[in-house]
């Protein structure tokens, strides 16, 4: 079974000039049929033009490392953001104690000073030098 030129140069990915070329300086015997069409043989030109891995293959092989370094990025990222949201709980409940001591803080201080300039209510606030008079 022989192959047109065309029919050639599509088997070894090339173009029509290139294997015709070939013909032409004698690098691939190739002889022509009654209608003048070259009729090459498949083996002749793969001794010409030899067939490599991706010229074997209609679609090219995929190769799966990028798909692989993008999941390993993914993982990376999702630790990454696992971490931040830990650190931003940790922060939010460190802020939250922290209020907590400040209000508890501010009403102590609050009582302390009413006890320091006697601005207690009730029995005990009138008390001075003759206070204890008025109250009886």
């Amino acid at each position: 079974m022989t192959m047109t030129l065309n029919e050639a140069a599509k088997f070894c990915h090339k173009a029509k000039g290139t294997v015709l070329k070939a013909i032409k300086d004698g690098r691939l015997s190739a002889p022509k049929d009654a209608q003048g069409r070259y009729e090459i043989d498949p083996s002749e030109l793969h001794r010409v033009f030899p067939m490599t891995a991706i010229d074997q293959s209609e679609k090219p092989i995929l190769t799966p490392a990028p798909d692989h370094e993008n999941r390993i990025e993914i993982e990376r990222l999702r630790a990454e953001l696992k971490a931040a949201n830990t650190l931003s709980e940790n922060m939010a409940e460190t802020v939250a104690d922290l209020r907590e001591r400040l209000d508890r803080e501010g009403e102590e201080r609050r009582k302390l000073t009413a006890i320091l300039t006697d601005q207690r209510s009730g029995q005990g606030a009138k008390r001075g030098l003759f206070g204890f008079l008025r109250s009886a």
